[in-house]
């Protein structure tokens, strides 16, 4: 039996390069065709996004993280940027604090809360007879109710006091009796710590000493107290702080005045 001759092998052509390399090498740019002219992917979070919500929930300035977070989804669009949340959060929880600060005024500020007419005075400023008043309307020298607890502010985070108190003549019951008043600086909200440490100092100085001199039912029945101004009413232009004494366990009668 013979064998058939193998047929001849056919040449091998030699391998076709690919355009700017050989087979399964990238193409031009050093990126696989398909992918060329688009740019990388960032994966950096847009700043903005991170400042404005920051700012939405630490600042009073009105509209500002709002417009910072809004700009900042328009960069993230353009840029791939992330922070894409942040940004959105701090639109909305601008928006509630916008929304909050708005109600705080027209029920609150407005006075639509308070309970009656505004308090009697003779022509000295002194109260004659009973009346609801908005706390940043106390005067020094005025005795009130807070319709609160305030054993609830003697803890070391404070309480939530109300917005307006019924302020009576000093020779009624009462809870608290104004010994100074007085305003922040302007600018921006300097954060509760801030507030809270300025109303201590002042508070607690010669402005108290000043008022009550040497009353022993100071030290030894009453504690110092003040209200200050939260970010939703500094935003509208609330800066005062009101020091008074307090009787925490219930009301008590007369002035504490030193020349009462």
């Amino acid at each position: 039996m013979s064998i058939p001759p193998q047929p001849p092998s056919s040449p091998q052509p030699y391998p076709q390069s690919g355009p700017y390399g050989q087979p399964g090498q990238p193409g031009p740019y050093g990126g696989p065709q398909g992918w060329q002219g688009q740019p990388p992917v960032s994966q950096k979070t847009n700043a903005l996004a991170i400042v404005a919500f920051v700012m939405s929930l630490v600042c009073a300035l009105p509209l500002v993280p709002l417009i910072l977070g809004i700009i900042a989804l328009s960069q993230i669009r353009t840029r791939g940027e992330k922070g894409k949340g942040l940004a959105i959060a701090a639109i909305v929880v601008h928006c509630v604090s916008i929304v909050g600060a708005v109600l705080l005024l027209v029920f609150g500020l407005a006075g639509a809360l308070d309970n009656g007419p505004a308090p009697k005075r003779d022509t000295g400023g002194q109260v004659t007879g009973s009346g609801s008043s908005k706390v940043q309307d106390i005067r020094k020298g005025d005795c009130f109710n807070t319709g609160g607890d305030l054993a609830e502010y003697e803890d070391e985070d404070g309480g939530q006091a109300g917005y307006s108190v019924k302020i009576v003549p000093c020779d009624q019951p009462h809870e608290g009796e104004a010994f100074a008043v007085f305003n922040l600086d302007d600018g921006a909200y300097p954060g509760k710590d801030k507030v809270v440490s300025i109303a201590e100092e002042k508070c607690s100085g010669t402005a108290l000493t000043d008022y009550v001199g040497k009353n022993a039912k100071v030290s030894d029945k009453l504690g110092v107290f003040y209200y200050y101004p939260q970010p939703s009413t500094w935003a509208f232009g609330d800066r005062e702080v009101t020091c008074f004494v307090g009787d925490s366990s219930g009301t008590s009668t007369g002035s504490v005045h030193s020349a009462s």
